[in-house]
């Protein structure tokens, strides 16, 4: 009976023990719970506070304006416009000497070069003519020439523009050998050809039997020519067989007679620049045109120095 006692106030004590150990761990549960309680509450006080707070709005800086410094307005320096020196349109084609014997074609013209050909003669038969063409630079209203002409002579000169008259002044500064005459011009010229003192027309110095053929001496290419073939002939006449050489390479020619001759000849074809043409020459012809140019323009001048 008193084991049996015993074990339940043993029994009840551990059950006290345990009663006491889960109470207490409720308080500290309930303690640590209200702990937590109160930080929370703080929390949110705080962030309630922080709200109510009014926003302050920062007073912007002055900023200083730089006063702009002026600046320099440039103004651009008037262009002077000149007009041109001359109107091309009014000196295009041929021009003559007051004696008729001079000519000048003005075929290119601007502000900057002209293009011409030029021929003398030194008569009214045109017995010699001195022929050219060239190009040179226009300065202002005037441009500076200078050539070598179908004798070998040197010319040198100007022309000048002016209000539509055309001043052609030309002198020969070295004499070829063997030429029979020299340009010299110096006066201001004219668009009307003087006929009575003007070359004649090819039909007027060429026999209608050399106007009817193609050729004078259609061979003069490929064998030497003699006196027998040369006899017969005028000065004029021979001046075109001579000159037929250096057609039949296609040279132009700017003296008009010569030109209508070779013109009407059906074989001839004008392509070479009558200068450009005398300064390759000795690579142009064969040796049986080099020696009947020679032998012709020596029977032609001891014909014009006949008269004949």
């Amino acid at each position: 009976m008193k084991k049996h006692n015993k074990d339940v106030l043993r029994a009840t004590l551990f059950a006290l023990i345990a009663i006491f150990i889960m109470i207490g761990a409720a308080g500290l549960l309930f303690a640590e719970h209200k702990k937590k309680l109160q930080k929370e509450q703080q929390k949110n006080a705080a962030i309630e506070a922080l709200e109510k707070v009014p926003t302050v709005t920062p007073t912007p800086a002055v900023t200083a304006t730089p006063t702009p410094e002026p600046t320099a307005t440039v103004t651009p320096t008037p262009v002077i416009t000149r007009a041109p020196a001359f109107d091309a349109n009014d000196y295009y084609g041929m021009w003559y000497s007051k004696d008729g014997l001079a000519c000048l074609n003005i075929e290119e013209l601007t502000l900057k070069s002209v293009s011409y050909s030029f021929s003398q003669a030194s008569d009214s038969a045109g017995t010699k003519v001195s022929e050219a063409s060239g190009t040179a630079k226009v300065a202002g209203n005037a441009a500076k020439i200078s050539f070598t002409d179908s004798w070998g002579n040197k010319v040198s000169g100007n022309m000048t523009f002016d209000q539509g008259k055309l001043y052609l002044k030309l002198s020969t500064t070295q004499i070829a050998d063997g030429a029979g005459m020299s340009p010299s011009v110096d006066e201001v010229l004219t668009r009307e050809q003087n006929t009575a003192a003007a070359a004649p027309t090819p039909t007027a110095s060429v026999s209608g039997d050399i106007a009817d053929r193609d050729y004078i001496f259609p061979d003069s290419d490929s064998r030497y020519l003699t006196d027998a073939d040369l006899e017969g002939y005028s000065s004029s006449e021979l001046e075109l067989a001579k000159n037929e050489i250096y057609a039949r390479h296609g040279r132009k020619f700017v003296t008009p007679r010569i030109a209508d001759y070779f013109n009407s000849k059906s074989w001839y074809k004008g392509t070479e620049d009558p200068e450009t043409f005398d300064n390759n020459q000795g690579y142009i012809f064969n040796e049986y045109e080099v020696a009947n140019i020679s032998k012709i323009a020596d029977t032609e001048e001891q014909r014009r120095s006949e008269g004949e």
